[in-house]
């Protein structure tokens, strides 16, 4: 079958089925058709990092990497640099200084998968690339990307800064001892003033006000944030993204792909492909041992592996089939992968 190459790629799944090191061949095989390609990862593990033999200077930095001759561009994603080119894009200085805003773009600071699709938008608009090879992070934490984009949208809900927008220039007028308080008192509610009258309690004298003005100085970057919205409509369409939910022939990850999918059907479109990594069905053709305990291992192996695609084949348009790589050395593993989405002519 062929695959059309769209501007956006998406690779998901549980832990351990191998979705990094399928999303890196990916990207592989279309950059050795001559196509731009970024290949981002949001996977905390890193594991991009070790297949592309990346320095520990490179997180946050889109780096050229070559393997066997084939160049692309890698990023690992780095909140707290995603910051500072929003700062720096939108002159707003106080983005990357605030230090309430530190603390939220720490890599689990809370607003990962809102600046990863921050990070992705910013990377699309600079028209440097033909395809944008997305690695999420894996199991619940992708229901968290999905979510980042409800989550924009609540934090800018305009009632929201408005408030803030109000309360925020008045005690700055004011000056510090009146700390905004009888504004507060008038406009909100009575859980938003005992959240703050706890923190006044219990941090410095400083802090509300810093909470304050990251309220106000994110607002102002606020285009860049909102254009992450925008992502939505291009990672849902079925001409401009495709989705790969990667999951593995080992016990129990097909329900588990099978659960996910069902958790995200009002995000990725039905034009999807199901990638089942670690196959062993062609290593079993091959395979005529003598021994009878063997026989039963190799009967048990198979019956197993076809029941499996025979499952997942009713639940997904597409299933994608990708071997078990015999080998310790990350990049022939990824060789052969990318060798294997050749065979699916990759356009």
């Amino acid at each position: 079958m062929s695959i059309i190459t769209k501007s956006f790629e998406v690779f998901c799944g549980t832990g351990g089925v191998g979705k990094t090191t399928l999303a890196t061949s990916r990207a592989l095989a279309q950059a050795s058709n001559g196509l731009r390609v970024l290949l981002i990862t949001i996977d905390p593990a890193r594991r991009l990092k070790d297949l592309l033999g990346l320095q520990g200077d490179a997180i946050g930095v889109v780096t050229e990497v070559e393997v066997n001759n084939i160049k692309l561009d890698a990023l690992l994603m780095s909140p707290e640099k995603t910051i500072q080119r929003m700062a720096k894009k939108n002159n707003t200085p106080d983005l990357a200084t605030n230090r309430i805003i530190k603390i939220l773009s720490r890599p689990y600071g809370g607003m990962n998968e809102i600046l990863s699709l921050v990070e992705v938008q910013m990377q699309f608009d600079s028209g440097k690339y033909d395809v944008i090879v997305l690695d999420t992070p894996p199991g619940a934490h992708f229901l968290d990307f999905l979510e980042g984009l409800g989550k924009i949208k609540s934090f800018f809900d305009q009632s929201f800064i408005e408030l803030f927008n109000y309360f925020g220039s008045k005690t700055a007028n004011a000056g510090k001892k009146v700390f905004g308080f009888g504004i507060i008192n008038r406009v909100i509610s009575s859980g938003v003033k005992k959240l703050l009258g706890y923190l006044q309690n219990v941090t410095d004298a400083n802090f509300i006000e810093d909470f304050i003005r990251a309220v106000q100085v994110i607002y102002q970057s606020k285009d860049a944030f909102l254009k992450g919205l925008s992502l939505q409509d291009r990672l849902k369409s079925k001409s401009e993204c495709n989705w790969f939910l990667v999951t593995s022939v080992e016990q129990g990850k097909a329900q588990e792909a099978i659960e996910m999918k069902a958790h995200a059907t009002h995000f990725i479109h039905q034009d999807h492909f199901l990638v089942l990594n670690k196959c062993l069905e062609q290593e079993m053709s091959e395979w005529n041992p003598e021994q009878k305990n063997l026989k039963a291992l190799k009967a048990s192996l198979d019956g197993r592996e076809k029941e499996l695609k025979k499952i997942l084949k009713s639940s997904f348009p597409v299933v994608l089939e990708f071997p078990e790589v015999m080998s310790l050395d990350p990049v022939e593993h990824v060789n052969n992968l990318t060798n294997k989405w050749k065979s699916y002519a990759v356009l």
